[in-house]
């Protein structure tokens, strides 16, 4: 991870050695402004809780030190604000978005059913990111199962966040041909906590790791859990290193692309972005100004304090630089991500609410 961390701090020397005259033009721009950075999850969430901390932050580091204030806009999983920065957000520079992580590539997954406003995530001016986002596949202690190899021939049975959820174990069966069993729909992690203590369910895939150390390390300590595999693109150095490498586990190249395509939201586990036509220089400014802060002692001391890592964070350029490889995929690549995510997708109808009859008052 260390390599990126030294790239992405390189790119900080790249922006400052551009000139004195834009980032004196962005310290005109900002002095005395007011950036709203607009939050995709309602207060509390885990994508708030970082944003905060960001606007807590930022504005000691980009010229002018505007004030900074963060704005909930939940809805959609994320995708209503990132619509709103594309689309309706000033495009001087005064809006940012933090938006959910799976938002870059939805286009590319989903095609003409995708329900963002833009057709490539380039179009956006990315901020960079607080963490690379690593998931896991944990199970149960009472399933007897303690390896992937033990897993992957026997159906086990995996709680589901939503509907719109289950995308890491819809991967996994399909294209590593697991058998989990999902059950909707438990919603957030610690109703999906509470199924496996009870017994209704046996595991959790993408299970985030930051999560799970801050809430359950104890399971793992206890042997309570077991750690299957690793969900992301790298590993992380924390978790032991026996646990495999979803990546490593593909039997073809294709399968491997195609879960680069799926998973490689989790290296920009939480981004901020810019809305597209912000002046260059303004751009330029926020991403050095977000590198600069990522490394700041105060900054990462309230970030321990409030157990949020701050591990392998990235530059905007680095996620547009994956972004554009993973646009680049091949199409047999392509359809065989599209494919996985919807194999054993759960469809839930609403029915119509039926009307009451009135009862005709009787005649007195």
């Amino acid at each position: 991870m260390k390599h990126r961390i030294i790239t992405s701090l390189a790119a900080v020397g790249i922006v400052a050695g551009m000139g004195f005259g834009a980032s004196a033009q962005a310290a005109d721009f900002y002095a005395g402004k007011t950036v709203s950075v607009y939050i995709g999850y309602g207060p509390g969430s885990s994508y708030d809780k970082y944003a905060r901390l960001l606007a807590d932050h930022i504005g000691r580091f980009l010229p002018g030190n505007p004030k900074i204030l963060s704005r909930n806009m939940p809805g959609a999983g994320g995708m209503r604000v990132t619509n709103y920065i594309y689309t309706a957000a000033p495009k001087d520079g005064t809006a940012w978005g933090a938006p959910s992580r799976a938002v870059a590539t939805e286009p590319l997954l989903y095609g003409d059913k995708s329900k963002a406003a833009f057709k490539s995530p380039l179009d956006l001016n990315w901020i960079g990111s607080l963490n690379t986002e690593v998931g896991v596949a944990a199970v149960w202690h009472t399933t007897g199962v303690k390896t992937w190899e033990e897993a992957h021939d026997k159906p086990i049975i995996v709680a589901m966040s939503s509907s719109h959820g289950g995308i890491s174990a819809r991967a996994v069966n399909s294209l590593l041909r697991a058998k989990f069993q999902q059950v909707c729909c438990y919603g957030g992690g610690n109703n999906q906590n509470l199924a496996m203590e009870r017994g209704e369910v046996e595991a959790r895939i993408g299970w985030s790791w930051s999560s799970l150390k801050t809430t359950k390390m104890e399971w793992l300590k206890e042997g309570k859990i077991n750690l299957l595999m690793q969900i992301g693109l790298q590993k992380n150095a924390e978790i032991p290193g026996d646990v495999p490498l979803v990546m490593d586990l593909a039997k073809s190249e294709t399968d491997k692309k195609a879960l680069k395509i799926i998973f490689s939201s989790q290296s920009m586990g939480r981004p901020f972005i810019m809305p597209p036509g912000v002046p260059g220089d303004r751009v330029a400014a926020v991403q050095a100004a977000f590198m600069k802060m990522v490394a700041d002692k105060a900054f990462l001391a309230q970030a321990k304090k409030h157990r949020l890592d701050i591990d392998d964070p990235i530059s905007g350029k680095a996620i547009e630089d994956l972004l554009r490889d993973v646009y680049a995929s091949p199409a047999d690549a392509v359809a065989a991500a599209r494919a996985a995510i919807k194999s054993g997708e759960i469809k839930i109808v609403r029915q119509p609410k039926k009307r009451k009859k009135r009862k005709k008052k009787q005649a007195h």
